[in-house]
C-alpha cells in the first residue's frame, strides 16, 4: 500500500514555502511522493478537474479567503487538508481548523521544528493511503460484482433454453411448471421428452447447492437425457425407456465428473398404450402426488441420491393410470416454505392442495407460499395432467 505513489497539491505562490515544502516532502518516509504546485485558486480548481489528490496543503497568504480552504477541504474530503499560515495565533489556528483543516502549521514552524511537519504529513499521508487502497478495492470489487452478475445473468439465460417451455403438450399430455430461484441460477431442473408417439418421459431433479455450481450440473443433467433420447432414435440403446436404467446412467456419468455435487432425482414413463406410469426414485422428498378418481395420494417409493455412491439403490415401480390424472411433482425447497411445525403437517397441506384439482404448479404456489415471502431454497413445482374434454 505504501509502495503507491501519492499526490500532493500545494497551493502557495510563494517561492521560499514551495521550496521549503517540496524539501521537507523528500524527507517523509514510506510514501512516493509527486507535488503540483497551483499558484492560484483558478489553477487548483483546475487540477481537482483532472488530478486524484491525496492531500491539499494551501497557504493562507497566498489564498486569504478561509471560504476556498472550506472549499478545498470538502474537495479531498475525506482524505487530509494542511493549512500554514502566517503567524502561530490561537485565532488563526481555530479559524483554519473550523474550515476544514485536518493541521495547521505556522511558516515559522516549518523553520523551526521541521520534524513536526514531517511526522504530520507522514501520519495523514498513511490515512489517506488507506483511503485510497479502501476505494480501489472497492472499485476493484464492485467491477468484479457487475463481471460476475453479467455471467450469472448469461448463465440464467442458457439454462433457460435449456428448460422446456413452461406450458406444454405431448402426446396429449400437459406439463407446466414454475421455477423459482433462490439466486440467479437454479439448481432445480425439469424436463419432459416425447419419446415416440405414445410414451412420454418426464422428470424433476434437485441439485445439492445452489448458485453456478448447481447450475452446471442441470445443464449436464439435460446434456445426458438428451444423448440418452439420440442413442433410443438411432437404436444404440433404449436405457431412456427405463427410469432405472436412466437413473443409473446418471449416476455413473455425474461421478466421473468429479464435480462433488449429488442432486436427487423423480423420473417417470407414461405409457399411453399401455395407461402406465413406471417410475425410479433417486432420494428425492416430497414425493410426487397423483390425484385421480378423486383420490389424493403420495406415490411410494425410495432410492438413493445420485452422484454419491457407485453401486446406489434405486427404486422403479409401475402403476396403472385412469384416464383422466394429475402428478404433481415438488422440489424440496416447498417444504423450506409450506407453513407447519413439522414435516407431517407440511406434507398434509400438499396434499390437501392437490386434492382441490389444482391444475396451474402456480395456483399450487400461491395456496402454500405466502405472498412477499423469500425462498432460503429453489423452489420448483411440475404438474403433469391428463383431462379428458
Amino acid at each position: 500500500m505504501n509502495q503507491r505513489e501519492q499526490t500532493i497539491l500545494l497551493v502557495s505562490a510563494s517561492n521560499e514555502i514551495i521550496d521549503l515544502i517540496f524539501e521537507l516532502c523528500e524527507q517523509c518516509n514510506g510514501s512516493h511522493l509527486r507535488i503540483f504546485v497551483s499558484r492560484s485558486i483558478a489553477d487548483a480548481e483546475q487540477q481537482l478537474e483532472h488530478r486524484e489528490v491525496s492531500m491539499a496543503i494551501l497557504d493562507t497568504s497566498t489564498v486569504s479567503d478561509l471560504g476556498f480552504l472550506n472549499h478545498l477541504s470538502q474537495r479531498v474530503m475525506p482524505k487530509p487538508t494542511l493549512a500554514l499560515i502566517a503567524e502561530g495565533t490561537a485565532q488563526e489556528l481555530v479559524t483554519a481548523l473550523r474550515n476544514g483543516a485536518d493541521d495547521v502549521f505556522s511558516v515559522d514552524e516549518l523553520k523551526l521544528h521541521p520534524a513536526l511537519f514531517i511526522g504530520a504529513s507522514e501520519r495523514q499521508l498513511r490515512r489517506a493511503g488507506m483511503i485510497e487502497q479502501a476505494r480501489f478495492l472497492r472499485e476493484s470489487l464492485e467491477r468484479s460484482l457487475d463481471e460476475l452478475k453479467a455471467d450469472q445473468h448469461a448463465a440464467q439465460q442458457v439454462q433457460q433454453n435449456l428448460l422446456p417451455p413452461p406450458s406444454n403438450l405431448l402426446n396429449d399430455i400437459h406439463f407446466e411448471y414454475i421455477l423459482q430461484p433462490s439466486l440467479v441460477l437454479s439448481g432445480d431442473f425439469v424436463d419432459s421428452i416425447a419419446i415416440n408417439e405414445h410414451q412420454t418421459l418426464f422428470y424433476l431433479a434437485d441439485v445439492s447447492g445452489h448458485g453456478a455450481s448447481s447450475a452446471l450440473v442441470t445443464v449436464l443433467l439435460k446434456n445426458m437425457t438428451t444423448r440418452l433420447v439420440r442413442n433410443y432414435n438411432r437404436g444404440s440403446s433404449f436405457d431412456i425407456l427405463s427410469p432405472l436404467a436412466t437413473l443409473q446412467r446418471i449416476n455413473r456419468e455425474l461421478l466421473l465428473t468429479g464435480l462433488g455435487k449429488h442432486l436427487t432425482m423423480f423420473i417417470g414413463l407414461i405409457d399411453a398404450q399401455r395407461g402406465t406410469l413406471t417410475y425410479a426414485v433417486g432420494g428425492h422428498h416430497p414425493m410426487p402426488v397423483l390425484m385421480q378418481q378423486g383420490r389424493a395420494r403420495f406415490l411410494e417409493g425410495r432410492g438413493m441420491p445420485i452422484g454419491l455412491f457407485d453401486e446406489p439403490v434405486f427404486d422403479e415401480q409401475v402403476i396403472e393410470l385412469a384416464p383422466e390424472y394429475i402428478i404433481t411433482l415438488f422440489s424440496d425447497g416447498i417444504l423450506e416454505v409450506a407453513p407447519g411445525d413439522t414435516l407431517l403437517e407440511k406434507e398434509q397441506l400438499l396434499l390437501a392442495t392437490c386434492e382441490r384439482k389444482i391444475l396451474s404448479p402456480q395456483s399450487v404456489s400461491d395456496c402454500i407460499i405466502q405472498a412477499g415471502q423469500l425462498n432460503p431454497d429453489d423452489v420448483a413445482i411440475m404438474t403433469v395432467s391428463r383431462v379428458l374434454q
